[in-house]
């Protein structure tokens, strides 16, 4: 089974991920912030990263940045209320696969990492 890391220190809209991945027969582990999402990387490499960029403990951004140095790099799509479109285009400079504007679509994220499965 694949699985799916969601990074969000929103609990409602992390919930709302699981929900809706589970659905989609995506297995789910959540992180509320750098420091969690860090822990379950090290215990494996997802299939795909949802990554929100406000974070407790800093920018998503990192993550990505991590991800793209280890050379074992999952799509990573930012879920991010950030639209200001320097902000996108650093999404994409640190490694991001896709840029969705908060509030999204459901079914934008899934189309997204679909392949992924």
């Amino acid at each position: 089974m694949s699985w799916v890391l969601v990074i969000e220190d929103e609990e409602d809209i992390s919930e709302f991920l699981r929900y809706i991945l589970e659905n989609e027969n995506f297995g789910v582990k959540t992180a509320g912030s750098l420091a969690e999402a860090r822990a379950h990387l090290n215990g494996g490499m997802p299939d795909a990263v949802l990554l929100d960029r406000s974070l407790p403990d800093g920018d998503g951004l990192e993550i990505c940045r991590e991800l793209k140095a280890s050379g074992l790099k999952p799509p990573v799509l930012i879920l991010s209320a950030r639209q200001d479109l320097d902000e996108v285009r650093e999404g994409f400079a640190a490694g991001a696969d896709h840029y969705i504007t908060k509030p999204f679509q459901f079914l934008d994220v899934i189309s997204r990492i679909s392949p992924a499965q």
